[in-house]
């Protein structure tokens, strides 16, 4: 059903999700060790092993299944766990926590692209000639998209996103407390958004602007980096 080319990316694909996804994760549990609350670092969580972030259907089928029927890249890992109470300023705390997991994948951006800048200066490195040496480039790059993707992806708005945690850290209290309410119409908003345009045939909207404003983002991070 399948050719091994098609097979062969989305493995790929997908164990780069898992890579990206661990390191967003141990960036969350770690923020939150360092905020006071160690619950993370107590459930073994605050580790760069994937084993421990996995959730089989969202880091692995889902995105697997989404990669093989070219039906877009949608996924996510089990829940960093994080203790509010433990948190000195929970507000403002919670808001740091969210963001260091989109901000670790804006370093690893830069990361990732600087590995190619060192690869792309060694002589016997050659994307123009060489098949291994241009597929090695593609990945590269490819990793570098899903990463900033991550990131933007997250910092949408809507509960349980990253986003959520940090619009509600900075608002003021008594809008926060209103924001707060619509927590329980995230997910199906979410779900909505991603499932609903390719039910129906028409764009989704909200993924040609997530694309757009991760082209924008690997662009700046690129050229910064200078490849």
């Amino acid at each position: 059903m399948f050719s091994p080319e098609i097979i062969y990316g989305a493995i790929l694909i997908v164990t780069q999700f898992i890579i990206l996804l661990t390191f967003h994760e141990w960036a969350h549990a770690k923020s939150a060790d360092m905020l006071g609350d160690s619950t993370a670092r107590e459930q073994g969580r605050m580790s760069v092993n994937p084993g421990v972030h996995i959730d089989m259907i969202g880091t692995i089928l889902l995105p697997l299944f989404g990669s093989l029927f070219n039906m877009g890249f949608f996924g996510w890992a089990k829940p960093v766990p994080v203790n509010p109470y433990n948190l000195k300023n929970p507000r403002r705390d919670l808001m740091l926590i969210a963001g260091a997991g989109p901000a670790m994948n804006i370093l690893l951006t830069f990361v990732i692209l600087i590995i190619l800048k060192v690869l792309l200066e060694f002589d016997a490195f050659d994307a123009s000639e060489n098949r291994l040496h241009l597929e090695i480039k593609r990945q590269i790059r490819i990793m570098a998209y899903i990463s900033v993707l991550l990131a933007a992806f997250n910092m949408l708005p809507l509960f349980p996103l990253d986003g959520f945690s940090v619009v509600r850290g900075l608002l003021p209290e008594q809008l926060a407390r209103e924001f707060e309410k619509l927590s329980p119409y995230g997910m199906p908003i979410l779900m909505c958004l991603i499932f609903l345009p390719g039910l129906f045939g028409i764009p989704n909207y909200v993924f040609i602007f997530l694309n757009d404003i991760t082209a924008t983002m690997l662009g700046v991070i690129a050229k910064i980096v200078g490849v």
